[in-house]
């Protein structure tokens, strides 16, 4: 009986030992899972991290390339503005020799050639500083040349497009004299007559009122002195009217 009992302990043992290998088994693949599992999950958090350092090096990158277009785009506007700024110098420093070479030429009685010089300047340069300047001393070389026409349609111009110039109270009185010799003395007056009110601290104000009165004088004169048979017409004219 005793013995029964031996081999029904020792059976149950031997059933169970089967179980007991299974689960340490079972222990172990979990423990291994587990393992894996964190490995996973740490190399999943490293592969976030590249990832995000990737991204960070590409804004990096986008942003770089950004600022190396707008340096270029910077770079070749500068180049631009600069050309321009030399290419104006170098016509400013051209025009001023051809402005200076025409004053030069009136200064010396050459008028034609200077007419010529002037009138190419304002031609090429018309946008040019000396232009105003340039306009009047060409009024003045057709007024030396004794070409009044001319000389009256450039002043008659430079009054239009140059009301502050400091020349302006000049062509006035160069105006005003050419009128006169055209026999145009009304307007004549009304030239001399505006610069005396406007500017009655200029250097030829003496010159212009003595015009003034010459003008005025001579008129006087004509006005006495009409030949007889213009007056008897006039006489006989106004006595036929009257009828």
């Amino acid at each position: 009986m005793k013995r029964l009992g031996w081999v029904v302990l020792i059976g149950l043992f031997a059933m169970q030992a089967p179980f007991n290998t299974l689960a340490l088994n079972v222990e172990k693949v979990v423990k291994h899972n587990s393992k894996n599992l964190k490995k996973i999950k740490r190399d999943n958090r490293k592969l976030v991290g590249h990832i995000e350092q990737l991204q960070e090096q590409q804004k990096i990158s986008d942003q770089k390339i950004t600022e190396l277009f707008h340096l270029m785009r910077y770079k070749k506007s500068s180049n631009v503005v600069r050309e321009t700024l030399l290419r104006v110098r170098e016509d400013n420093r051209k025009a001023k020799k051809l402005y200076t070479s025409a004053r030069s030429l009136l200064v010396t009685d050459q008028y034609n050639q200077a007419i010529n010089l002037f009138l190419n300047y304002l031609d090429v340069y018309p946008e040019n500083n000396y232009v105003p300047d340039a306009t009047y001393w060409l009024g003045r070389a057709y007024t030396a040349k004794g070409d009044r026409h001319n000389a009256k349609k450039v002043f008659v111009g430079f009054q239009h497009d140059y009301v502050l110039h400091h020349k302006f109270s000049n062509s006035l009185y160069e105006l005003a004299i050419i009128e006169h010799e055209l026999k145009e003395d009304k307007r004549a007056i009304q030239l001399l007559k505006s610069m005396i009110k406007k500017f009655p601290n200029h250097n030829s104000i003496i010159q212009a009122k003595a015009l003034l009165k010459t003008i005025q004088a001579d008129q006087v004169t004509t006005d006495v002195t009409k030949p007889e048979s213009e007056i008897k017409s006039k006489i006989k004219l106004e006595t036929t009217v009257t009828k």
